[in-house]
């Protein structure tokens, strides 16, 4: 847990404004000098593997407005080797931080910084070595100038001379304005007691969550009126699959829906304000989302300065996961062998179906020995998303034509649709760029039971 130092605070008492509880007053709600925790999408790398990364801009302390990164590493102890020492059990890797600038023209040019680091672990019995649940975060700090960079990270394992690398692409906005604002960081846990904050590295909510809380800080010039606007909206990646843009016929973009939208407007008076807001979870679908935050001048409307940070909704445990076994065997179907589905229905108890059921998923597990087995999360989620958006009558979503296309191939990258008129029936076209394939699917019945015009392999689907 990281402590906030230098506090003062005008007014201790919580707001709740449309759902997202403020803490503090308007014209001062938290101020704290502390090195940030908060991260942005350009510059948040969100990891399922080896290790993760947030990287954070903020303003500096140089009186100039200069920006500055803090970077924040996060290895699981199960991706480190640990050798018997005299109490107990240690670990050790070093990390190496490559800082590139990237030109206008997305080339890699000169090494900016470059930094060298160490962390050791120590573990008092064996046991708590494979614990998955257990990290160990460091933490640096890097001055740097607004612009393009790719941080290129290398941890190595001291005992086991493994090497993991990871390439993050970075943009670090300007924060020498009248008006900015620094990135955003994920909270997972706040103490309003003694004022300290834990960051949410990875990112990812539980979908059993209530909501989470996000800190930013605000910096001006002078006392101002602004107003602030906080958004949710579906982010383009999932992790897995883009998520489309819905397209008219005639190829005009439409944006993925808002999910949510809050607005305030405050009196801000001390150079540098820091905000800690929740964000609550009941109308956030399970995939990727953005949280943006803006402020502008409540009169002309001008926005001064934005911030965003993706994050991702995840289903929390098999349970989350599956409302009913035989229906998620069932739906099995389209990526199983029949011999598959046979032995797992055949199991001579509920336990030995469950076990069979989790050993079909085991052998698919992309990042084997971890909690999360990623591509049965993915598929679930496919799942329910059909069921959500193509059930029609009696008939589940993800036995229709495009719940079936959706489970196989994921979210297209376009969706044009045209409604019925007296030309034609209704149809949607719908395109998957990344594999070549345009599916079409016709209305024959005029009741939204859209069917598959050609069968997915089928020569007439290739886009080239």
């Amino acid at each position: 847990m990281r402590s906030i130092r230098n506090i003062t605070v005008s007014m201790n008492r919580s707001v709740v404004i449309g759902g997202i509880r403020w803490i503090g007053s308007n014209a001062m709600l938290v101020f704290i000098t502390i090195s940030f925790l908060f991260a942005a999408p350009s510059i948040a790398q969100m990891v399922d593997a080896d290790f993760e990364v947030d990287i954070v801009a903020a303003r500096s302390d140089d009186g100039l407005g200069r920006p500055k990164v803090d970077i924040y590493t996060r290895v699981p102890v199960t991706q480190m080797s640990f050798v018997r020492s005299a109490t107990g059990f240690t670990a050790g890797y070093d990390i190496t931080l490559d800082a590139i600038e990237w030109d206008e023209e997305d080339r890699l040019r000169n090494l900016v910084q470059s930094r060298i680091w160490s962390a050791t672990v120590t573990a008092n019995a064996f046991q708590e070595t494979q614990t998955e649940s257990r990290f160990d975060v460091t933490t640096q700090t890097l001055a740097i100038d607004p612009g393009k960079y790719l941080f290129e990270f290398e941890v190595a394992d001291r005992n086991s001379n493994r090497t993991y690398v990871r390439s993050v692409p970075v943009t670090v906005r300007p924060m020498s304005g009248a008006v900015a604002l620094s990135d955003i960081t994920m909270v997972e846990s706040y103490d309003e007691a003694d004022f300290s904050i834990v960051p949410r590295v990875d990112a990812r909510v539980g979908s059993d969550e209530a909501g989470f809380q996000a800190f930013y800080e605000m910096y001006v010039d002078g006392e101002r009126q602004l107003m602030v606007t906080r958004t949710v909206r579906p982010s383009r990646m999932d992790g897995m699959d883009a998520i489309p843009r819905r397209t008219t016929l005639e190829g005009e973009e439409m944006e993925p829906t808002v999910e949510i939208v809050e607005q305030e407007q405050i009196t801000v008076s001390t150079a540098t304000s820091q905000f800690i807001v929740t964000v609550p979870m009941e109308d956030l679908k399970v995939g990727a989302h953005i949280l943006e935050v803006s402020i502008s001048d409540p009169v002309s409307g001008i926005v001064y300065a934005k911030a965003e940070r993706p994050f991702m909704v995840e289903w929390n445990g098999l349970a989350s996961h599956i409302e009913n076994l035989d229906d998620a065997i069932a739906q099995l179907e389209y990526i199983a062998e029949a011999r598959d589905l046979n032995f797992i229905r055949e199991a001579p108890n509920e336990a030995e179906r469950i076990k069979r059921f989790e050993t079909f998923w085991d052998k698919r597990d992309p990042t084997p020995g971890t909690v999360r087995n990623e591509r049965m999360e993915a598929y679930y989620y496919r799942i329910n998303a059909a069921n959500r958006d193509y059930g029609v009558s009696i008939l589940d979503g993800w036995k229709t034509d495009r719940g079936y296309v959706l489970v196989r191939f994921g979210e297209p990258d376009h969706i044009r649709r045209k409604p019925h008129s007296f030309d034609y029936e209704p149809y949607e076209i719908w395109t998957f760029e990344r594999i070549g394939r345009q599916f079409i699917f016709v209305d024959k019945t005029g009741f939204g039971d859209y069917e598959l015009l050609f069968n997915v392999w089928d020569e007439r689907t290739r886009l080239y």
